[in-house]
């Protein structure tokens, strides 16, 4: 990895926070958002709704073959004398917004970088990338520059190339550094904004607002109209007279990303993708190109630790990589107790979580009757989709706290198969001689259950078989069921841990890896506190961390993180055993685990000590890529050893 010297200039952006592969990229120094953002062609008359614009003056752009142009910043007059600069150029033509055919070749591509990298202050400088030279080594000696703004061209030609499309942003996202600006020219329609912020363009023009306005189009934000017929608009240009029809197109420009940005900030980007996706059938297969070809690429971008609302809208959600990584984390990170042997299937309700809810509250009254003690036996695990299994000792944490989905009573083929799949791996895990008590009804469920009982040797109680989970009939089988088995076929397991320790081991396991929940809620536990406030953890009289009540997950001290630093997948390898400021910079990170997603609680060590706990920016996998700006915040550091 390539480590930036003190003296040397820093890239002009760093990115703050990633929703796949969308960013919401600041200025350095001043930390000033600017995407996703709007370029205007020439100097607006107000700066709302802009990141940037050009020093030309329309319609002359088409003779500005030859000449360098100015890109100005648009920056808060209070910090930008802060600003690390205030203006980036196009040195070379030909290439703004269209003057670079779509297919070039090597050699004149070759000829434009070596002029490319002649040029002085590299780092003001943008660079002109063709998507047919994605792949091509040449653009590696460009990436290592700190040139940090690059004009993405040609993609135009395949957007309505689902398959090409999605490989391409891919691997242009894939290859470029997190801490490089795209910037897409062009007449792009609005309603491709969400989706293409998802894919990683940082920038937008209003170049359509002026060939619409021309060509005398009214724009909405997912069609044309002509001037002669076209939807009642309120907006105060179109009340003017005569109307003023580009600046209501550029309106609806700066609109759109405006709520693409509100999006990402509130961390409901991927639901707004899928609302928008259905206005171009090619932009939704793409999507669904995403989630099944690349969908480690955009979990391993994903924060699992949010406490944003999930509305899971359509099909797409089944694979959003939230819930892809949640299962995963299921199948591979959830470790039952092992004093375990009911395994009771519950469903799942509307309220979140679903303790709180009136039909969990009935089963658990329900339990109660089966016998004292019952719950030092009990494992639950309610079966949902798009989540599919959330053991009770997870549902605090978010997406299972956090989710709504649409009930029909019906489930697809697809949400049986990965509920039944993920189930069977569940069970594995649990001793061989456990019982299952099933009380779960109806379509779907029922459909999981047969499945599960073909492939497992456990066997299974149905105690709401012929009526609804919540009926008198169905809580009274439940009652009786598990205190026949709890009575007749199972012993008191009189060293079972806590309900309090099992969620804790669990959650820790989930958030740091396997295996640290035993490490850190072995003995001498107790707590402090009670919901809605977060909850304080103690060993003895020394606090070792808390439990968020707001998002589910843990937060250790530097000491406590110690502990399992040898074990847990959330380290960041610094480059000195003191951590100075509030902030972990790129060239500081010697080394991320590439399962750290953005969000996530992380220890800093240095020489296998923990120096300090962070909340990471951005993802372990671009931690490792980037050369410049803020990967992690510092939460708590160690004390310096005497």
């Amino acid at each position: 990895m390539h480590i930036i010297q003190l003296g040397e200039k820093l890239r002009f952006f760093q990115p703050l926070s990633q929703l796949g592969f969308a960013r919401i990229l600041a200025e350095t120094r001043t930390h000033i958002t600017l995407s996703p953002g709007l370029i205007s062609l020439e100097k607006p008359d107000g700066e709302e709704g802009y990141s940037a614009y050009f020093n030309i003056s329309i319609p002359s752009i088409d003779s500005l073959n030859d000449l360098p142009m100015q890109l100005s910043w648009i920056l808060p007059e209070k910090k930008s004398e802060k600003a690390l600069s205030k203006t980036s150029f196009i040195s070379i033509q030909p290439f703004y917004p269209h003057f670079v055919p779509e297919t070039l070749s090597s050699e004149d591509y070759s000829n434009y970088i070596e002029k490319f990298l002649s040029l002085h202050d590299i780092h003001n400088q943008i660079f002109t990338l063709p998507i047919s030279m994605i792949d091509s080594q040449i653009v590696e000696q460009v990436i290592e520059t700190e040139c940090s703004l690059y004009v993405i061209v040609g993609l135009s030609s395949i957007l309505k190339n689902q398959r090409k499309l999605s490989n391409t942003l891919v691997s242009l996202r894939e290859k470029i550094s997190p801490d490089i600006g795209l910037y897409l020219p062009g007449p792009i329609s609005p309603s491709l904004h969400s989706f293409l912020v998802y894919s990683g363009i940082d920038f937008f023009d209003n170049s359509l607002a002026y060939y619409t306005s021309k060509r005398g189009h009214f724009l909405t934000n997912d069609r044309m109209f002509s001037t002669q017929n076209h939807p009642m608009c309120f907006c105060p240009y179109c009340s003017e007279s005569p109307p003023n029809l580009f600046k209501h197109n550029e309106l609806i420009l700066k609109s759109s990303l405006s709520r693409v940005r509100y999006s990402l900030e509130e961390k409901t980007l991927r639901t707004l993708v899928e609302k928008d996706v259905h206005n171009k059938v090619s932009f939704s297969a793409a999507l669904r190109n995403y989630d099944r070809l690349y969908s480690t690429n955009f979990r391993t971008r994903t924060p699992i630790i949010s406490s944003s609302p999930m509305n899971c809208i359509g099909e797409e959600s089944l694979n959003r990589p939230i819930v892809n990584e949640f299962r995963n984390r299921i199948k591979e990170r959830y470790i039952p107790d092992s004093f375990a042997r009911i395994i009771l299937l519950l469903p799942c309700s509307a309220r979140k979580p679903y303790s709180f809810s009136r039909s969990h509250m009935l089963y658990r009254s329900a339990i109660k009757k089966g016998g004292k003690g019952i719950f030092s036996i009990l494992s639950e695990l309610i079966i949902t989709s798009p989540l599919s299994v959330v053991p009770r000792e997870l549902e605090n944490i978010y997406p299972a706290k956090f989710y709504d989905i649409p009930v029909a009573g019906q489930w697809s083929s697809e949400e049986i198969d990965l509920t039944a799949t993920l189930l069977n791996e569940v069970l594995k895990r649990y001793n061989k001689e456990s019982i299952i008590v099933n009380h779960m009804h109806g379509e779907g469920y029922d459909d999981v259950v047969q499945i599960i009982k073909k492939e497992n040797s456990f066997e299974i109680f149905n105690t709401s078989i012929d009526s609804s989970p919540t009926s008198q009939e169905s809580l009274l089988s439940l009652s009786q069921t598990l205190q026949e088995v709890y009575i007749n076929k199972l012993s008191p397991q009189t060293k079972a841990p806590s309900a309090l320790i099992k969620r804790l081991r669990s959650v820790a396991d989930f958030q740091y890896g396997i295996g640290t929940g035993n490490v850190l809620f072995s003995d001498n536990i107790r707590t402090k506190g009670k919901y809605p406030r977060d909850l304080q953890i103690f060993r003895e009289k020394n606090q070792i961390g808390s439990l968020n009540s707001k998002t589910g997950y843990l937060s250790l001290f530097p000491n406590t993180a110690e502990l399992i630093s040898s074990i847990s997948n959330n380290i960041l390898e610094f480059g000195t055993d003191q951590v100075k400021g509030s902030n972990i910079f790129a060239p500081g990170c010697i080394n991320a685990d590439e399962r750290i997603l953005p969000n996530d609680e992380i220890f800093v060590v240095f020489e296998n000590n923990v120096v300090a706990t962070a909340r990471a920016l951005v993802a372990g996998k671009d931690m490792n890529k980037m050369t410049s700006g803020i990967v992690a915040e510092i939460k708590k550091k160690s004390k310096v050893k005497k």
